[in-house]
C-alpha cells in the first residue's frame, strides 16, 4: 500500500462513517514509544540485510524496514516538529486514513481496512503560532513518510543487487507520487495549504 497512510494531527470523528471500527486512544508517551520502536525495528531489519543472504530474504527484510520507516516516522515527526514550534498534543489514536474521504472505489475500500496512527493536536496551541509554522507542522508527517524510506534506497544502492535496487527505488518513487497526489487532496499537504490561504 503506497503512501495511503495520511494521518492528520487534527482528530477526525469516524464513528458515524465507520461504526464498526472503534477509535482507540493512546497516551502521548506510549504513542511516541510505539513510533520510536517502529523506526528502531526498521534499522534492525536493515542491519540483518546483507549481500550474503538469499535475495528473497533480503527483499523481505528490506520491505519490512521500508514499511517501518514509512509508517512510524509520520506522526512522530508531527510531534517533534510540533513541540519545536510550541504546539501541544493531547493523545495518539488508532483511526482510518483521510484517503477514505476521496470515495475512490478500490483505494478508499482498501484504506478502510488499514488502521493508522493519528495524533490529536490541542487546537488552542495551534492557533497561537503563525500560519507558516502551522503549515510546517501539518506537512511534516507527509514529508517524513516520503523521505524516510529513502534510507532503504540508499542501503540497497550501496550493498544489494541491481534488481533489489530497482525494485525498492520504484516502490519509493511510487510512494512519493501517490503521497503528493492523495495528501494534497485530503491529507497533511492539503491541511498545510489552508493556513497559507487564509
Amino acid at each position: 500500500m503506497l503512501g495511503l497512510k495520511i494521518c492528520s494531527p487534527v482528530e477526525v470523528d469516524l464513528s458515524q462513517a465507520f461504526p464498526s471500527f472503534p477509535k482507540r486512544r493512546i497516551s502521548i508517551w506510549l504513542g511516541n514509544l510505539i513510533e520510536t520502536a517502529g523506526i528502531a525495528f526498521g534499522f534492525l531489519f536493515i542491519y540483518f540485510t546483507n549481500s550474503s543472504l538469499h535475495p528473497v530474504l533480503n527483499i523481505i527484510l528490506l520491505l519490512a524496514a521500508w514499511f517501518c520507516f514509512w509508517f512510524f516516522s509520520h506522526c512522530l515527526t508531527h510531534f517533534v516538529l510540533g513541540k519545536i514550534l510550541s504546539v501541544k498534543f493531547l493523545f495518539y489514536f488508532v483511526g482510518r486514513s483521510s484517503i477514505v474521504k476521496l470515495n475512490l472505489p478500490a483505494v478508499s475500500s482498501l484504506a478502510r481496512r488499514f488502521p493508522v496512527l493519528g495524533i490529536k493536536v490541542e487546537n488552542a496551541s495551534l492557533q497561537k503560532i503563525s500560519p507558516h509554522k502551522r503549515a510546517i507542522m501539518f506537512a511534516s508527517g507527509a514529508v517524513a513518510s516520503m523521505i524516510s524510506p529513502l534510507i532503504c534506497v540508499v542501503y540497497a544502492i550501496l550493498y544489494l543487487t541491481m534488481w533489489i535496487r530497482v525494485f525498492i527505488s520504484v516502490l519509493t518513487a511510487g510512494n512519493i507520487v501517490l503521497t503528493l497526489f492523495f495528501s494534497s487532496k485530503v491529507g497533511d499537504l492539503w491541511k498545510a495549504r489552508k493556513p497559507l490561504q487564509a
